[in-house]
C-alpha cells in the first residue's frame, strides 16, 4: 500500500492495538482513503494481513468507526470470507455490509471459491442466500437444483451467470448454459457435494468438463482431488471421469500446464487420493 498506510499495516501485523489506535487519531484520513497499489484500503488489509493476528477484532472497529466507507466494509467481507477470517465477519456485517455481495458475486461464492467451509456455515446461518446454481451446487442444496431448471430442461435466469473472484476476462464472460452448468458442477465436486453432482450429471453436466470461471482451470475430478474429497473422487471415477484428463494450467507444481488429477491431489498433500488416481490411470 501507499506509504501513508505503512505505520499501520506495522501495527496491524505486530497487534498492536494502541499504536492502531493513536495512528487513527492522529490521521483518520486513513480509514477513508484508498491506496493506489496492493490492498485497496487499510480495512481490506485489515482482514487479509491481519488474519490470526491479536486485536483485529477491535482495529477493524476502529477504522468503521472512523468513517470507512461501506463499500470499503463490503470488500472487506468478501476478503474475509475468502480468508476464513470468522473473527471479524460480524462486526463487517453488524455495520451493513452486503451479505450476498453485489449482484454478481457474493461473499459466500468467495468462501466456496476457496475451500472455506466453516465460513459458508456461518454466513448461511446469518442469512446468505442461495440465489443461484452455483451456490446451490456448491453448499450441497441437491434439493433445489431441480428448480433453477425449467420443465423441459433449460435453464431459468435464476441459474445465475458466469462469476469469479476477479475482475471479469479480457474475452468476457461464456453465455453458453452448457458452461453454467458444467461450473455449477465443479463447485459441488469442489465441496463433495455427491447428491448435487449426481442431480446436475441428470441435468446434463459434463463429468470431464473444464468450464470457464476458475483461474486454476480444472474438471470436477481435479477438484475433487485437490479438496481430499476422497468418496466424490471414487463417485466420479466410478461414472465415467476421466483420470487422465489434463488441466488448462497447472501440474504438480500449480504453475505448469497439462496437469493430472493426481498431480493436483499430490501438489495439495493428498498421497492416498493420488495413489488411487494413478492406479485409475493404470487402468486397474
Amino acid at each position: 500500500m501507499d506509504a501513508k498506510f505503512q505505520p499501520a499495516i506495522a501495527a496491524i501485523k505486530a497487534g498492536d492495538l494502541e499504536k492502531f489506535r493513536s495512528l487513527l487519531r492522529e490521521d483518520p484520513s486513513l480509514a477513508t482513503a484508498r491506496s493506489s497499489k496492493n490492498h485497496p484500503h487499510l480495512l481490506q488489509c485489515l482482514v487479509l494481513d491481519g488474519y490470526e493476528v491479536p486485536h483485529t477484532v477491535e482495529m477493524a472497529k476502529i477504522l468503521i468507526d472512523a468513517g470507512a466507507p461501506l463499500a470499503f466494509v463490503d470488500d472487506a467481507l468478501v476478503a474475509a470470507s475468502s480468508m476464513g477470517n470468522l473473527d471479524v465477519l460480524p462486526v463487517l456485517l453488524d455495520a451493513g455490509a452486503a451479505i450476498n455481495g453485489n449482484g454478481t458475486w457474493s461473499p459466500i461464492e468467495d468462501a466456496m471459491s476457496f475451500g472455506q467451509e466453516r465460513v459458508v456455515r456461518f454466513l448461511l446461518e446469518r442469512g446468505a442466500t442461495i440465489h443461484n446454481l452455483r451456490i446451490a451446487a456448491g453448499v450441497g442444496r441437491a434439493d433445489l437444483i431441480d428448480g433453477f431448471f425449467n420443465a423441459d430442461g433449460s435453464l431459468k435466469p435464476e441459474a445465475g451467470k458466469l462469476a469469479w473472484p476477479f475482475g471479469d476476462p479480457a474475452e468476457g464472460w461464456s453465455l453458453d448454459p452448457q458452461d453454467i452448468i458444467d461450473n455449477a458442477f465443479v463447485y459441488a465436486c469442489m465441496g463433495g457435494h455427491i447428491d448435487a453432482a449426481e442431480r446436475l450429471l441428470q441435468h446434463g453436466a459434463r463429468i470431464n468438463a473444464i468450464p470457464p470461471g476458475f483461474d486454476y482451470a480444472g474438471a470436477g475430478l481435479h477438484y475433487a482431488a485437490h479438496e481430499g474429497q476422497r468418496p466424490m473422487v471414487e463417485y466420479l471415477l466410478a461414472h465415467g471421469a476421466d483420470p487422465h484428463v489434463k488441466s488448462t494450467k497447472v501440474s504438480g507444481t500449480i504453475h505448469d500446464t497439462e496437469s493430472s488429477p493426481a498431480s493436483w491431489a499430490e501438489h495439495a498433500g493428498h498421497p492416498e487420493i493420488k495413489q488411487l488416481l494413478d492406479r485409475a490411470e493404470k487402468g486397474e
